[in-house]
């Protein structure tokens, strides 16, 4: 008797321990079927990467003595300006045509998780168009700013331009993930917060996308949102206050890393700016207090937004970071083209557009 349960008790363990050891298989095998899911999309990622936000690069772009040189140049990355009157689309287009050939490339849910970042590009269309009828823009002037996105079809640009007014115009966001802001609108008749809508419903859009994420790619892409979540209400707070917006909080979004509840709380009930920046002590942000300029805390913010990606790019190299780094990196390196062209055009001092610039440009 006592063999036979040695016996029972001896292949017992033996059969556990093979189980153990093939759910540690299966799941090394699942982390290296991962790891090679985003070998080939990474290595198209640092092949088409975003340089000018590299010094060496910006520091080239600065030393022509033309426009056209910079043009040219700039050509060799994927930037084709055809038409100078409309560079800023041009680079916007060409940014986004780079952006989605190496999204293609991604395992579905990295995919799907790029696509809900990328949703940030119709909301500026919207917002653009906005500002735009708001200001009384002729509407042919309007269409030569805008470009056909994911959600907002040329039908839907088309009736937003040609709508008689604000109300008619939002009305044409009715059936997209922007059909919140109709209700925004309606109610306060008030620009800024529907812009503010706009920046939520993307957040919220990122978020849900997070959900689907295999569990290799969980912690960088919380990390990120963390990172731009508090970013975003950030700069929400300083356009509100700038702007004295009241009931400020319910514009905020949750989630955020360093920036707790009652902090955030604090910022918005807070009657300055300035008084609004104090309650950054303590976190990575409070370098904000001692600037002035609201233009300048938002440029500081993409700055940081930039510096901390690249951090992610680097320790979560075989996943999701850098996916991250280049959608951000990306996106700023674009901005970086606008404002060098714009300066070129306008003869502005080669170190005063440096300023305006985001990356390594010191």
């Amino acid at each position: 008797m006592l063999d036979t349960t040695v016996i029972i008790l001896a292949v017992t363990i033996s059969l556990l321990t093979i189980f153990v050891v093939i759910a540690f298989l299966m799941g090394f095998f699942r982390k290296m079927l991962s790891i090679g899911s985003y070998m080939g999309p990474n290595a198209t990622i640092f092949a088409i990467g975003a340089k000018y936000t590299q010094k060496e690069d910006i520091d080239e772009l600065l030393s022509y003595s033309s426009i056209s040189e910079v043009i040219s140049e700039i050509k060799k990355e994927g930037y084709e300006i055809e038409d100078l009157k409309k560079y800023d689309v041009e680079i916007e287009r060409g940014m986004i045509s780079m952006m989605q050939r190496a999204v293609e490339m991604l395992p579905d849910d990295a995919k799907s998780f790029a696509e809900a970042y990328m949703l940030k590009y119709d909301a500026n269309i919207i917002k653009r168009i906005l500002r735009a009828k708001y200001a009384k823009v002729p509407k042919n002037r309007i269409y030569e700013m805008v470009y056909e996105g994911r959600k907002i079809s040329k039908l839907i640009i088309q009736h937003m331009v040609e709508a008689t007014g604000m109300e008619d115009a939002i009305s044409a966001l009715d059936a997209t993930p922007f059909h919140e802001c109709i209700k925004v609108w309606n109610d306060t008749n008030d620009l800024l917060k529907v812009e503010l809508i706009l920046d939520k419903i993307v957040m919220k859009n990122l978020v849900e996308s997070k959900r689907m994420l295999e569990e290799n790619a969980q912690e960088p892409a919380n990390l990120f949102i963390s990172l731009l979540v508090d970013i975003q209400n950030i700069k929400s707070i300083v356009r509100g206050k700038v702007a004295e917006m009241e009931n400020l909080q319910e514009h905020l979004i949750e989630g955020g890393y360093e920036l707790s509840e009652w902090k955030l709380k604090g910022m918005a009930e807070a009657r300055t700016l300035d008084e609004a920046l104090a309650h950054l002590e303590g976190t990575s942000y409070s370098f904000l207090r001692d600037v002035d300029d609201p233009f300048i805390i938002e440029l500081e913010l993409d700055r940081t937004l930039l510096r901390k990606v690249n951090e992610i790019a680097l320790t979560f190299s075989t996943s999701m970071g850098p996916l991250i780094m280049f959608l951000v990196a990306k996106e700023f390196e674009a901005r970086n083209l606008k404002t060098i062209l714009k300066g070129y055009m306008e003869n502005i001092p080669k170190e005063r557009i440096r300023e305006l610039l985001v990356g390594d440009v010191a």
